[in-house]
């Protein structure tokens, strides 16, 4: 199996996670011997292997956006290839706060050639308590573990974002992404029905008693705002379609407001 090589492989092999500088820095922040370590390696259609370590630190020294001397940007330039997403940068490792069950961390899967992608987990340090590690895909709102056996998924060619998640719960409705809307299911179903009909691939939102939709919008699991719509009729009956054929595959929170407040629900738009 052939092995990435990348500048911070000795950081990733070393038994604390250090402030990654190639020169000393006296202002560094200074990391315990408690870190809590999480190794991932991804394995790429033409056999690279990729390690990826995300690293949590007890006392919150570092956060889940970037920290300097904690998270090492990816430098590398290959044609097949994944990465910790934080704040669409790509990132080999990652330090962040202290552990929860409920958090993700987001991948990036880059790849050229199409083919299988195997996920693994290399090793965990540190827990005071066993932990289950999940690949949570947002393309079909699946959670499997890779505590005991790898995850091997066909995979096309492209840039897969906002897909795949690191996770440590498989329950989604646990489950914290970056924007914690997207974390609940808040559905009123006394107000506001929200669904997708893959067969006409659109969106139906029906309201009871014909209630005025004022404002329809549509984000990533991120939290990225995709869609807006505003001034949308419903029909006598309070039925409103939207197509959504030009849409990407994916897990999409819909949230919709009415005069009796908003009404989100997650939902998996697939063609």
């Amino acid at each position: 199996m052939k092995t990435i090589a990348y500048i911070c492989l000795a950081v990733l092999l070393c038994t604390t996670l250090e402030p990654v500088h190639a020169t000393a820095n006296h202002n560094a922040p200074t990391v315990n011997s408690e870190i809590q370590r999480v190794r991932i390696d991804i394995t790429t259609p033409l056999g690279y292997t990729r390690h990826l370590l995300l690293g949590f630190t007890p006392d919150n020294a570092a956060t889940d956006g970037f920290d300097f001397g904690y998270d090492a940007q990816n430098i590398d330039n290959y044609n097949n290839d994944c990465n910790w997403l934080i704040n669409d940068n790509r990132y080999v490792i990652q330090g962040v706060g202290s552990f929860h069950e409920s958090k993700t961390y987001p991948l990036g899967l880059f790849l050229t050639d199409s083919g299988d992608v195997e996920f693994s987990l290399l090793g965990l340090e540190n827990f005071d308590d066993t932990i289950n590690v999940y690949i949570y895909d947002a393309m079909d709102d699946s959670v499997t573990s890779i505590s005991d056996s790898n995850l091997v998924e066909t995979i096309a060619q492209g840039n897969h974002l906002n897909r795949f998640f690191i996770a440590f719960t498989n329950d989604v409705n646990l489950m914290s992404f970056a924007n914690s809307q997207l974390s609940v299911n808040d559905f009123n179903q006394q107000t506001t029905e929200i669904s997708y009909i893959s067969s006409t691939k659109e969106l139906r939102i029906k309201t009871t008693n014909a209630l005025e939709i004022q404002d329809i919008r549509l984000f990533s699991i991120l939290g990225k705002k995709v869609k807006h719509w505003k001034n949308l009729k419903s029909d006598s009956s309070g039925m409103l379609k939207i197509p959504v054929s030009n849409i990407s595959e994916g897990t999409y929170l819909v949230s919709v407001k009415t005069k009796a407040g908003l009404s989100n629900k997650r939902l998996i738009i697939s063609h």
